[in-house]
């Protein structure tokens, strides 16, 4: 698992909040990958996918959005090759 974190916003990068992350993931590991305890989540935590390859990462990745002391933060989580599940057509 590779796992990458940025300070910036949701808006900065291709995000579909409505898709399903690459991988076998539950909510619990994607807050952890993000260094999120899952039992003391902010409110305010979005996870989607990459809608498409930014920096390096694949289309399909895994984002957490999250705020950190006021700070919006990004994580993206990308799933070991293969663990990767098939994108729908």
């Amino acid at each position: 698992m590779r796992v990458r974190h940025y300070g910036l916003s949701a808006e900065a990068a291709p995000i579909d909040f409505f898709a399903d992350p690459d991988g076998d993931w539950s909510y619990e590991v994607l807050l952890e990958a993000a260094g999120i305890h899952p039992n003391s989540a902010p409110s305010g935590v979005l996870i989607g996918a990459l809608g498409e390859s930014w920096r390096g990462h694949p289309e399909g990745a895994a984002v957490v959005s999250f705020a950190r002391e006021g700070a919006p933060r990004l994580c993206i989580v990308e799933c070991p090759a293969g663990r990767r599940s098939p994108r729908a057509a």
